[in-house]
Protein backbone atom coordinates (compact mmCIF):
# COMPACT_ATOMS: atom_id res chain seq x y z
CA UNK A 1 0.00 0.00 0.00
CA UNK A 2 0.98 3.93 -0.50
CA UNK A 3 2.48 5.46 2.36
CA UNK A 4 2.53 9.15 2.59
CA UNK A 5 5.23 11.11 4.17
CA UNK A 6 6.91 10.93 7.84
CA UNK A 7 4.69 11.78 11.13
CA UNK A 8 8.08 10.89 13.12
CA UNK A 9 9.99 8.42 15.07
CA UNK A 10 10.13 7.73 18.51
CA UNK A 11 12.95 5.07 20.43
CA UNK A 12 14.50 4.45 23.53
CA UNK A 13 17.22 2.87 24.73
CA UNK A 14 16.28 -0.87 26.20
CA UNK A 15 17.93 -3.44 28.28
CA UNK A 16 18.72 -6.21 25.86
CA UNK A 17 18.31 -8.95 28.59
CA UNK A 18 14.39 -8.11 29.60
CA UNK A 19 13.66 -5.82 26.66
CA UNK A 20 12.62 -2.96 29.13
CA UNK A 21 12.94 0.63 28.72
CA UNK A 22 15.69 2.56 30.49
CA UNK A 23 14.86 5.70 31.46
CA UNK A 24 15.97 8.94 33.19
CA UNK A 25 19.59 9.68 33.44
CA UNK A 26 20.80 6.62 31.58
CA UNK A 27 17.62 6.59 29.08
CA UNK A 28 16.99 9.38 26.54
CA UNK A 29 14.17 10.93 28.59
CA UNK A 30 12.87 11.12 31.64
CA UNK A 31 10.22 8.34 30.72
CA UNK A 32 13.08 6.44 28.16
CA UNK A 33 10.54 7.37 25.54
CA UNK A 34 12.64 10.42 22.77
CA UNK A 35 9.54 11.66 20.58
CA UNK A 36 10.61 13.11 17.27
CA UNK A 37 6.82 14.23 16.02
CA UNK A 38 5.60 17.54 15.48
CA UNK A 39 8.74 20.31 15.91
CA UNK A 40 10.65 18.13 18.01
CA UNK A 41 14.02 18.15 16.61
CA UNK A 42 13.19 20.19 13.67
CA UNK A 43 11.38 17.09 12.03
CA UNK A 44 12.28 13.54 10.32
CA UNK A 45 12.88 14.15 6.73
CA UNK A 46 13.41 10.31 6.03
CA UNK A 47 13.23 7.60 7.16
CA UNK A 48 14.23 4.83 4.16
CA UNK A 49 13.69 1.18 5.34
CA UNK A 50 15.58 -1.33 2.82
CA UNK A 51 16.05 -5.15 3.47
CA UNK A 52 12.15 -5.98 4.75
CA UNK A 53 12.00 -8.56 1.89
CA UNK A 54 14.01 -11.94 2.80
CA UNK A 55 17.27 -12.91 0.97
CA UNK A 56 16.48 -15.73 -1.59
CA UNK A 57 18.81 -18.14 -3.03
CA UNK A 58 18.39 -20.08 -5.99
CA UNK A 59 19.50 -24.18 -6.16
CA UNK A 60 20.14 -25.63 -9.48
CA UNK A 61 20.54 -29.37 -10.06
CA UNK A 62 20.82 -31.23 -13.44
CA UNK A 63 21.05 -27.74 -15.62
CA UNK A 64 17.77 -26.23 -14.17
CA UNK A 65 16.09 -24.68 -10.95
CA UNK A 66 15.29 -27.04 -8.86
CA UNK A 67 14.50 -24.83 -5.62
CA UNK A 68 14.99 -21.78 -3.84
CA UNK A 69 16.44 -21.22 -0.15
CA UNK A 70 14.53 -18.66 1.49
CA UNK A 71 16.61 -16.81 4.37
CA UNK A 72 15.25 -14.25 6.95
CA UNK A 73 14.91 -10.65 6.32
CA UNK A 74 17.40 -7.46 7.47
CA UNK A 75 16.15 -4.43 7.74
CA UNK A 76 17.88 -1.51 7.88
CA UNK A 77 16.81 2.05 8.31
CA UNK A 78 18.95 5.15 7.26
CA UNK A 79 17.21 8.30 9.27
CA UNK A 80 17.66 11.82 9.08
CA UNK A 81 17.24 14.17 11.33
CA UNK A 82 16.61 18.18 10.95
CA UNK A 83 18.42 19.05 14.44
CA UNK A 84 18.44 16.33 16.60
CA UNK A 85 19.51 17.11 20.28
CA UNK A 86 23.34 16.57 20.89
CA UNK A 87 22.67 14.83 24.49
CA UNK A 88 20.16 12.36 22.25
CA UNK A 89 22.17 11.78 20.05
CA UNK A 90 25.15 11.18 22.07
CA UNK A 91 23.61 8.82 24.44
CA UNK A 92 21.69 6.60 21.43
CA UNK A 93 25.48 6.23 20.15
CA UNK A 94 26.89 5.11 23.41
CA UNK A 95 29.53 8.01 23.89
CA UNK A 96 30.31 8.72 27.12
CA UNK A 97 29.85 12.41 28.80
CA UNK A 98 32.97 13.51 30.81
CA UNK A 99 30.28 16.20 32.74
CA UNK A 100 32.16 19.47 31.65
CA UNK A 101 30.38 19.12 28.03
CA UNK A 102 32.38 16.36 26.47
CA UNK A 103 31.41 13.63 24.95
CA UNK A 104 34.24 10.29 24.45
CA UNK A 105 33.60 7.91 21.36
CA UNK A 106 32.83 4.95 21.61
CA UNK A 107 35.85 3.69 21.84
CA UNK A 108 34.72 -0.44 22.95
CA UNK A 109 32.17 -0.80 20.18
CA UNK A 110 29.36 -2.20 22.40
CA UNK A 111 26.37 -0.16 21.21
CA UNK A 112 23.46 0.81 23.02
CA UNK A 113 20.34 -1.22 22.12
CA UNK A 114 17.30 0.80 21.25
CA UNK A 115 13.95 0.26 20.24
CA UNK A 116 12.10 2.34 17.07
CA UNK A 117 9.11 3.38 15.83
CA UNK A 118 8.88 4.80 12.40
CA UNK A 119 5.26 6.91 12.16
CA UNK A 120 3.96 7.49 8.31
CA UNK A 121 0.37 7.44 6.81
CA UNK A 122 -1.86 5.61 4.49
CA UNK A 123 -3.58 7.75 1.58
CA UNK A 124 -6.48 8.72 4.14
CA UNK A 125 -4.06 10.26 6.76
CA UNK A 126 -4.21 7.07 9.24
CA UNK A 127 -0.86 6.61 11.33
CA UNK A 128 1.13 3.37 10.06
CA UNK A 129 3.99 2.09 11.85
CA UNK A 130 6.92 -0.01 11.43
CA UNK A 131 8.53 -0.49 14.81
CA UNK A 132 11.61 -2.46 15.43
CA UNK A 133 11.77 -4.24 18.64
CA UNK A 134 15.72 -3.70 18.81
CA UNK A 135 18.81 -2.95 17.29
CA UNK A 136 21.81 -0.44 17.35
CA UNK A 137 22.35 3.14 15.95
CA UNK A 138 25.48 4.08 13.99
CA UNK A 139 26.41 7.62 13.03
CA UNK A 140 26.85 9.07 8.76
CA UNK A 141 29.80 11.31 8.19
CA UNK A 142 30.10 15.30 8.74
CA UNK A 143 30.74 17.26 6.22
CA UNK A 144 30.86 21.29 7.57
CA UNK A 145 31.11 23.55 4.86
CA UNK A 146 31.41 27.29 5.34
CA UNK A 147 28.26 29.38 5.37
CA UNK A 148 27.77 32.30 2.10
CA UNK A 149 24.84 34.50 1.38
CA UNK A 150 23.20 31.37 2.65
CA UNK A 151 23.73 28.82 5.61
CA UNK A 152 25.29 25.47 4.90
CA UNK A 153 23.56 22.91 7.47
CA UNK A 154 24.98 19.29 7.91
CA UNK A 155 22.01 17.22 9.13
CA UNK A 156 22.10 14.52 11.44
CA UNK A 157 22.21 11.04 9.27
CA UNK A 158 21.90 8.12 10.72
CA UNK A 159 21.92 4.19 10.33
CA UNK A 160 19.28 1.67 12.71
CA UNK A 161 20.29 -1.57 12.24
CA UNK A 162 17.61 -4.15 13.70
CA UNK A 163 18.05 -7.22 15.35
CA UNK A 164 15.57 -9.68 16.86
CA UNK A 165 13.19 -8.85 19.61
CA UNK A 166 12.86 -11.34 22.52
CA UNK A 167 10.15 -13.38 20.96
CA UNK A 168 12.63 -13.73 17.29
CA UNK A 169 11.04 -11.57 15.30
CA UNK A 170 12.59 -7.85 14.34
CA UNK A 171 9.54 -5.61 13.35
CA UNK A 172 6.07 -5.79 13.44
CA UNK A 173 3.55 -2.88 10.97
CA UNK A 174 0.70 -1.23 12.49
CA UNK A 175 -2.50 0.30 10.84
CA UNK A 176 -4.17 2.44 12.82
CA UNK A 177 -7.39 2.03 10.85
CA UNK A 178 -7.82 -1.44 11.40
CA UNK A 179 -10.17 -2.26 14.21
CA UNK A 180 -8.54 -2.89 17.56
CA UNK A 181 -5.17 -0.49 17.26
CA UNK A 182 -4.61 1.55 20.32
CA UNK A 183 -1.74 3.38 20.17
CA UNK A 184 -0.90 2.40 24.01
CA UNK A 185 -0.80 -1.27 22.93
CA UNK A 186 1.97 -0.64 20.72
CA UNK A 187 3.98 1.40 23.56
CA UNK A 188 3.45 -1.52 25.89
CA UNK A 189 4.78 -3.98 23.38
CA UNK A 190 7.56 -2.11 21.74
CA UNK A 191 8.45 0.39 24.85
CA UNK A 192 7.50 -1.62 27.84
CA UNK A 193 8.38 -0.48 31.38
CA UNK A 194 7.58 -3.83 33.01
CA UNK A 195 7.98 -7.34 32.97
CA UNK A 196 4.41 -7.41 32.61
CA UNK A 197 4.45 -5.85 29.44
CA UNK A 198 7.29 -7.61 27.38
CA UNK A 199 7.43 -9.78 24.40
CA UNK A 200 7.71 -13.52 26.06
CA UNK A 201 9.90 -15.79 23.73
CA UNK A 202 7.86 -17.52 21.36
CA UNK A 203 7.04 -18.03 17.60
CA UNK A 204 3.93 -17.14 15.83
Amino acid sequence: MATVGVKGIRMAIIDPTTGLVIAGEKGLTENGIFDARGKVAKGVTQANITGLAPAVAKIWGNDILQDQSIGKAQPSVAANFNDLPHDILEKALGHESDGKGGYLDNSNGVLPHLAMDIITSDLAGNDIHYAFYDGNLTAGDKTIGTSNENETRDTDNLTYNPVAGLNGHVYKTFYAAEEGFTDDALVKEFFPTSAATTSAPKSE
